[in-house]
Order: structure tokens, then C-alpha cells, then sequence
């Protein structure tokens, strides 16, 4: 049957919101008479808006000299920073949990479900004539007014979590600087690892929590991909020295295990990819945007971060073997080794810089639902600069207090990855592309009616499955 939004579409016009003339009388496959159009992805070049980006100043012009803002590299770099992030710190014990083969094709089908569901996002941006451009946008003039609550939320979740994870990490950290008998015998202690953490938190992530807008944070990209591929550098170079005995693994590694730690282990690979709250924006500031070219950018990016992410379950589960359940970054000796140092040094600066880009679009999650009866959170420049800093700092206190006492990271990652992932990742861009209208068998043809519901299927395993196994994980 196919599926169509009619009433949907209808309330949409009377809210002002024109829906794309593709939803209605095009579809996947149908073909404009002298335009072109790749597979199943209909652009009209001639009339596709062109964006030009003008540096502010010379720092700017000098980067987009060597990589020009909106083209091919700096669209798939700043997906990779959106994607390596602080869950490739467990990725080693995810292929503990989940077995290598099996987590190596876990990752392959995550990696191509991520590039597809980015470009079925772009397809409904387009179908709504770019009209709709985020997730709460395009729930609520697509699937009805609640739908966008569900949204937000999920993107408050996903980016609060986020922050939480961070405040973790950074204990984390500093829990292996500090694990030594010459230190304080205070500062060992759990309560003195939380006061430094404190310390680092009110030094620098609330304060960078607090401004409207943090822009220039986003160079900081830079170095934090850069970062965490030589952390995984590091994580070889480290297994390859003393993973082996006499030519042989010191730690056999297992290919295939089952049970709930391998659902709790699929649920952490979906949240080390999810970079489709960010594809929104890569897609607005490309030059000719099209759900092709935004398909190809996703597809190099995320083959580059599967392949790192292969490489560190890989070396850091070979090196720590069956013992490694948590977070790498607490299995290394961080005060004998400098090039962990380093590595360490520059994970830091990762969690700090990610924290404070993770409160802003949290931020406006929370914003989006108070708009609807506060018309002061409709614009952040209307909202006024104490009443921003407040609810950014009450937030940056919650996620501080939550990451002193949640014991792991692994705990917020299996939670967040599936709940939040499922949703995100996989069920709202397949809900989106069979709500524009027109979509059916016939008309998107046996490969992409396939796909979408493998998507859909997939998501709900996630949500429910790997939502169940985290809880039940901790629990037992």
C-alpha cells in the first residue's frame, strides 16, 4: 500500500509551510524532461540555490584558501568530527562484548545504514522544497503535530548525553594521571577525583557552556579529529608492542559471541556513528547541495571512521583482551608512557571543546519546546543573556552531577546509542521519506522500499532490544 499524508500535508499549508510540488506528483523514480537526475534522486541544477560562503576575516579566508567551505573535504571532515568523538574510547570493549567478526560486521552495516539514512533526510529536505530543515521541522509537517516533541527530545537526549559522557571521560582521564602511590593519598581517593573534576569543569566547560554562540569553537574540529586518529595510532602502536609473545597473541581473541553483551555492544557502535544531527547544517552550507552529493561525502567520511574504529576494537581488545569492559582510556599507564600522554593531553581537549558544542543544540531542543508558548525562545537572539546562561549552567550541572556518579561511560553509551540512535539514525529519516507523499513499491522501486523498511526494522530493534539489554546489563 502506498503511503500518504494528505491531512498531514494539508494542516502543513495552513501553518504556512508549502510542501515540495515532488511530494505529491513525483517520486523516487519519475524523471524531468531535460534535467538530470542520478538513480532515483531528482535535482534540478539550473534551479538548485548555490550558497557562497564570504570569510569574516583573514584566519577564515586563509582555511577556506585550502579548504573551501561547503566543498567535498570540508563536508566529510566535519562529519568525521561529528562521528569520532568520545565513543571510540569503547570500542575495544564493544568487540569484547560483541565478538570480532561480529562486531566488524555490525560496524559495515551501521556505516552503510548511516550514508543511507543521511541521504534520505536530504531527500525529504528537498521534498519539502527546503521548507523543513531539522528533525523537529520536518516531524511536524510531516508526521503531525507531538512528533516534533519526540524529536527534540531525542536530540536533547542524544547531545545531553553526550555532555555526560564527556564529564565521565574527563574522571576518567584523570583517574589514570593520578593512579600512583607518589600521589596525594586524597587525590586517589574517588572524592578527590571528583573534586579535580570539578575544577576542570568549572575552569573551562561551564564557562564555554554559558555564550549564545561558540562558533569559533568549530576550528577546534580540527584538532579533535586529528586527535583521535592519533589516539588510535597510539592504541596500534601500543597492542602491536605488547599484545604479542613469541609471535603470538598474548590475549586469543574470540569471532563470534551472542547474549546480552552483544545487543549492550550494538548499541554502543550505533552511538559512536551518529552524525545525523549535524547533516542538517553540512547540507545547508554546501555550494550545489544534493542528496547525492551529500550521500558521497557521508560515504567517504564514514568509511574513514568505520576503518579507525576497526582498527581500535581491533588492537585495543587484542592488548587487553577479555579483561577490557569499559573505557580504554582506564586501561592504559598514562605517567610511564609519553606518547599516551600526549594522546591523553589531546583526548582532553576533545571532551572539553565537545562539551561545550554538545549544551548548544541541547540548548535549542529545550528552546523548540518552550517556543510553543513562549514566543521569547523562538529566536536565540531574543532570549535574553542571563536567562541563556542560566538554563545552559542548570544543565551543565546536571550533566556534572550525573557524570560524577554514573559509574561508566559504557552505561551512558548502550542507553543513549539505542534509544536515542534508533530513533535519529534509522526510524525518523525512513518515517520522513515515506511521508512526503507518494511513496509506495511501484513508485521508489524494490531496492529503496527495501532499504527504508530494513531502516525502520532496524531502528526498532535498536530502541527496544538494546534499550532492554543496557537496562537489564546493569541491573543484573
Amino acid at each position: 500500500m502506498p503511503v500518504t499524508n494528505e491531512p498531514l500535508r494539508e494542516e502543513v499549508e495552513m501553518n504556512g509551510i508549502q510542501q515540495s510540488p515532488h511530494s505529491s506528483e513525483e517520486s523516487y523514480g519519475t524523471r524531468k524532461e531535460g534535467k538530470p537526475i542520478y538513480g532515483d534522486a531528482l535535482i534540478d541544477e539550473e534551479e538548485s540555490e548555490v550558497h557562497h560562503y564570504v570569510p569574516s576575516n583573514r584566519f577564515s579566508a586563509a582555511l577556506n584558501r585550502v579548504v573551501p567551505h561547503g566543498g567535498f573535504v570540508s563536508n566529510a571532515y566535519t562529519l568525521a568530527a561529528v562521528t569520532l568523538g568520545s565513543g571510540i574510547i569503547t570500542l575495544p570493549a564493544a568487540f569484547q562484548a560483541s565478538g570480532v567478526i561480529v562486531s566488524i560486521i555490525v560496524l559495515i552495516v551501521i556505516t552503510l545504514s548511516t550514508v543511507y539514512s543521511v541521504y534520505l533526510l536530504a531527500q525529504a529536505v528537498e521534498k519539502s522544497k527546503r521548507t523543513l530543515n531539522s528533525y523537529e521541522e520536518l516531524a511536524r509537517g510531516l508526521l503531525g503535530v507531538g512528533w516534533d516533541y519526540l524529536a527534540a527530545f531525542n536530540m536533547w537526549m542524544f547531545c545531553f548525553g553526550s555532555c555526560v559522557s564527556y564529564v565521565i571521560s574527563t574522571g576518567d582521564l584523570i583517574s589514570r594521571a593520578t593512579d600512583d602511590p607518589s600521589v596525594n593519598e586524597f587525590i586517589r581517593s574517588t572524592w578527590g577525583k571528583r573534586v579535580l573534576v570539578i575544577i576542570v569543569w568549572s575552569v573551562t566547560m561551564l564557562p564555554l557552556s554559558l555564550p549564545k554562540e561558540i562558533n569559533s569553537l568549530r576550528y577546534f574540529s580540527v584538532i579533535g579529529v586529528s586527535c583521535m586518529v592519533y589516539f588510535v595510532i597510539v592504541i596500534i602502536v601500543h597492542a602491536s608492542t605488547n599484545g604479542f609473545e613469541n609471535g603470538k597473541a598474548v590475549n586469543p581473541l574470540q569471532m563470534f559471541k551472542t547474549g546480552n553483551n552483544a545487543l549492550v555492544g550494538f548499541s554502543q557502535f550505533i552511538f559512536a556513528y551518529l552524525c545525523q544531527t549535524n547533516c542538517f547544517e553540512v547540507y545547508r552550507e554546501m555550494e550545489k547541495p544534493s542528496p547525492y552529493r551529500l550521500m558521497l561525502h557521508t560515504a567517504v567520511s564514514m568509511t574513514v571512521c568505520c576503518i579507525l574504529y576497526i582498527f581500535a576494537g581491533i588492537f585495543g581488545y587484542l592488548e587487553f583482551g577479555e579483561e577490557i569492559t569499559d573505557s580504554i582510556l582506564l586501561y592504559f599507564n598514562v605517567r610511564s608512557d609519553v606518547m599516551v600522554a600526549i594522546a591523553y593531553v589531546g583526548i582532553g581537549v576533545k571532551m572539553i571543546v565537545g562539551f561545550a558544542i554538545c549544551m548548544q543544540p541541547s540548548r535549542d531542543s529545550v528552546y523548540y519546546c518552550l517556543s510553543s508558548r513562549l514566543p521569547i525562545f523562538r529566536d536565540i537572539n531574543t532570549v535574553p543573556f542571563w536567562l541563556n546562561g542560566l538554563i545552559c549552567g542548570l544543565m551543565a550541572v546536571v550533566a556534572l552531577v550525573l557524570g560524577l556518579f554514573i559509574p561508566s561511560v559504557t552505561i551512558v553509551f548502550g542507553l543513549v546509542g539505542s534509544f536515542c540512535g534508533g530513533f535519529l539514525g534509522f526510524v525518523f529519516p525512513a518515517f520522513y521519506i515515506m511521508y512526503c507523499g507518494n511513496w509506495s513499491l511501484k513508485s521508489v522501486g524494490v531496492f529503496h522500499w527495501v532499504s527504508t523498511y530494513l531502516l525502520l526494522i532496524c531502528g526498532v530493534v535498536a530502541i527496544v532490544f538494546g534499550t532492554v539489554a543496557s537496562i537489564y546489563g546493569e541491573i543484573k
